[in-house]
């Protein structure tokens, strides 16, 4: 198939264009920066465009048959509400109004489970949770949320689209800093503690294979959570810890001190000229429990869940610094 892909260069994006390409189907990309170093040799054409700019995303998807929209801002702070909204909204509604316009025969759009909502404690979500998390000031959850409202309005305007809510994603070529940060931190011994809440975990080429089903497979109209283990942070930091062959973190950190600990963060940093890694909708966050059943993707796009364990034994060495290949060993080396 002729297929647009917005967000290649992206952690999801850059994996599923590789494997778009090695499938045989012709791939253009559409980003404001140039594509990774890992996907400039593929035969795949790259448009450097902001996705604000609605004729440059026009031409970008005429002559797509499917569209793949990964294009969005992911960030907890305060000061990027207006330009997430730009992107994640507004940008969102120049892809799906161009879609509907060109005739695009599939549209699959990549959302979160922060788009969702929290359940309530105790309790797993499904698909059809109603989103209860507006008013609280959470700038990515309330834009992905708008986002898919967009979404579901061309739906009904007769846009082909499937939606699809990954977790949090885990993988080799993750460049969130704060994952890398947690298991080094782990490894040396480090992390003291853990935040009370817990949160959706899934494997990276899990999402990427569901993305490349849902061309496919799946229902129109639909929304899918692609999530594989449900764990608190207190679960999962006790099977990296145990992974890494390091001491296992030893208490609960209030959540008062972690929210306190948010805030200060986001005030002195900025200042410092750096970003703030924990914020106040980040500390608030960790509090809660963030569980998504994937039953739904299951079923109908069969959606592999690979062991939370196996997952982190695989992903370690590169989280860690270690080639991939060098193995586990390799990466607990680096401990000393």
């Amino acid at each position: 198939m002729k297929i647009l892909v917005t967000g290649a260069s992206g952690f999801i994006g850059s994996k599923l264009v590789a494997k778009l390409v090695a499938q045989g189907h012709t791939v253009r990309t559409l980003g404001r920066s140039t594509l990774r170093p890992c996907l400039a040799s593929l035969s795949a054409e790259h448009i450097v465009a902001d996705i604000m700019d609605f004729d440059k995303v026009a031409a970008a998807v005429t002559g797509s048959e499917a569209v793949y929209h990964l294009a969005g801002l992911v960030s907890y702070q305060k000061a990027v509400r207006d330009r997430q909204y730009r992107i994640n909204v507004a940008g969102t509604r120049n892809v799906l109004d161009s879609c509907l316009k060109s005739g695009v025969q599939r549209v699959i759009h990549t959302s979160s489970v922060a788009a969702m909502g929290i359940p309530p404690d105790g309790q797993v979500g499904d698909e059809s949770f109603v989103y209860n998390l507006s008013g609280r000031g959470l700038n990515y959850c309330d834009t992905k949320h708008e986002g898919e409202l967009v979404v579901r309005e061309y739906q009904q305007r007769g846009l082909p689209v499937i939606m699809l809510c990954p977790g949090i994603v885990l993988g080799e070529g993750d460049t969130h800093p704060h994952h890398k940060a947690i298991f080094m931190a782990l490894s040396k011994g480090w992390l003291m503690g853990w935040p009370a809440g817990g949160v959706s975990f899934c494997d990276i080429e899990d999402v990427v294979d569901a993305h490349l089903n849902a061309l496919t497979m799946g229902q129109v109209g639909q929304r899918y959570v692609l999530s594989s283990a449900n764990l608190t942070y207190r679960e999962a930091t006790v099977i990296v810890s145990r992974v890494l062959g390091a001491p296992e973190p030893r208490f609960e950190i209030p959540g008062a001190l972690v929210e306190l600990a948010g805030q200060i963060s986001e005030l002195v940093l900025p200042l410092l000229g750096r970003r703030p890694a924990l914020t106040r909708q980040v500390a608030w966050l960790s509090q809660q429990k963030i569980f998504f059943s994937a039953g739904k993707a299951i079923a109908e796009l069969a959606y592999q869940q690979t062991d939370f364990e196996q997952l982190i034994r695989r992903v370690a060495p590169y989280y860690l610094g270690a080639k991939p290949a060098s193995g586990v060993d390799a990466a607990l080396n680096l401990k000393t």
